[in-house]
């Protein structure tokens, strides 16, 4: 007799809700004077979704942490998760839907489109929006923040190692068509320029784009010796490993301003080692609060959980900032609490989440890496005024393994 299999699924409630929200059922999320909820807005679907569990993981890993202190002002911290699917409009309509739900701060782990969007969205009822993760930059009002990497110190941080492990500076720029990826090229323009290196083409791809063929061909067509991309999420994959199929890993280097640890899974061992990386945190930083952490998210969420990231540990970072905001508060005002956001704040993790200026994450403040088997290697800094030489295929600088 054969054997049969059953297998037995569950679903929670924030499963559900989003299944139901997915399928068309209007969202309905009573207002609870009980509690301070938060709203997480992440790409739980669509290109940007790479990176997405982990950030959830990292919100409810913070909120979990802030009940287990005491909560906020006398009231019980809750999450409240929403899909922007990696669509404008749609991250307008979800935004809407927190701030209908009650929420006094939004977090959004989105394309910095679906961020704008999300601002319209929360328009002028002052409540907290941060985006923490690597973006652009832009306009901040009291309630309007934009934390994280920016592409200007990225690309200072790894232009110089990049050409002197090519031996060339002939640069081939690929992202996304929209405003990320045309303020990155812009701003790593002017980085390459003053390097000493030459930007030979700047092209970009629709959002969601999965063949990369034709531009590959440009790549080895224009003598391309450095490539850089600034591609999002499952184009990213896409692109990296395509460019490491047809052979261009083997004769460019390659730079990615993107490509963090969920990324760097998805892209896999061979497709990802040797691209060059900058962010201001690494999974396996060799510091004790960081062992730390990756120690009690892995118990809480098991040895299977995706990597923790630059961009799932800003989401950490911000809600355990807002919490301490709004714990320094007299009241639950929400723009009492923006104000605090604003004002210096204490180590959270491993560094400082204070209020960034424009051209936040200086080229010092960065970790450089390179993808290796299993994660990154970090780079030891080059010696001031070290130039490119030679044409070693290998950058000459110290690598030590993560």
């Amino acid at each position: 007799m054969g054997s049969r299999v059953v297998v037995t699924a569950s679903v929670d409630d924030q499963g559900l809700a989003w299944l139901m929200h997915r399928r068309g059922w209007p969202r309905l999320v009573a207002q609870d004077p009980g509690v301070h909820r938060i709203g997480l807005l992440v790409s739980k679907s669509g290109p940007n979704a790479v990176n997405s569990i982990a950030c959830e993981y990292l919100a409810q890993m913070a909120v979990d942490e802030i009940n287990s202190d005491g909560g906020l002002r006398g009231k019980r911290a809750e999450l409240l998760v929403v899909d922007d699917a990696t669509d404008p409009h749609r991250a307008f309509v979800e935004s809407r839907h927190l701030l209908a739900a009650g929420c006094r701060a939004i977090i959004a782990s989105v394309t910095s489109a679906s961020f704008a969007a999300a601002c319209q969205g929360v328009g002028a009822s002052g409540i907290p929006i941060i985006q923490p993760h690597l973006n652009e930059g832009g306009p901040e009002t009291t309630s309007v923040f934009r934390w994280g990497e920016r592409p200007l110190a990225q690309v200072r941080a790894l232009a110089q190692v990049a050409m002197e492990s090519a031996g060339g500076r002939r640069w081939y720029l690929i992202g996304n068509d929209y405003c990320w990826s045309h303020a990155a090229h812009r701003d790593s323009k002017r980085v390459i320029s003053e390097a000493g290196g030459h930007v030979i083409a700047s092209t970009f791809a629709r959002l969601g784009t999965l063949d990369f063929s034709r531009v590959v061909e440009d790549i080895e067509r224009k003598g391309t010796e450095i490539v850089l991309s600034t591609l999002v999420g499952a184009d990213e994959v896409a692109f990296q490993r395509q460019a490491h199929s047809a052979g261009i890993r083997s004769r460019c280097e390659t730079v990615s301003l993107t490509m963090e640890e969920a990324t760097r899974e998805r892209v896999g061992d061979a497709a990802a080692t040797g691209i060059w990386v900058a962010f201001s945190y690494f999974q396996s930083l060799d510091d004790r609060e960081g062992d730390e952490l990756s120690s009690r998210y892995r118990a809480q969420f098991g040895q299977l959980a995706p990597p923790i990231s630059s961009f799932s540990h800003a989401v950490y970072e911000a809600l355990m900032s807002y919490s301490a905001a709004a714990r320094r508060c007299r009241n639950d005002d929400p723009i009492s609490v923006a104000n605090q956001l604003h004002a210096p704040r204490e180590r959270i993790a491993r560094r400082s989440v204070a209020s960034p200026p424009p051209d936040f994450a200086h080229p010092g403040t960065l970790q450089v890496g390179q993808a290796r088997i299993g994660g990154f290697a970090l780079v030891d800094p080059a010696p001031p005024g070290r130039t490119t030489r030679g044409r070693a295929r290998r950058s000459s600088s110290p690598l030590r393994a993560l």
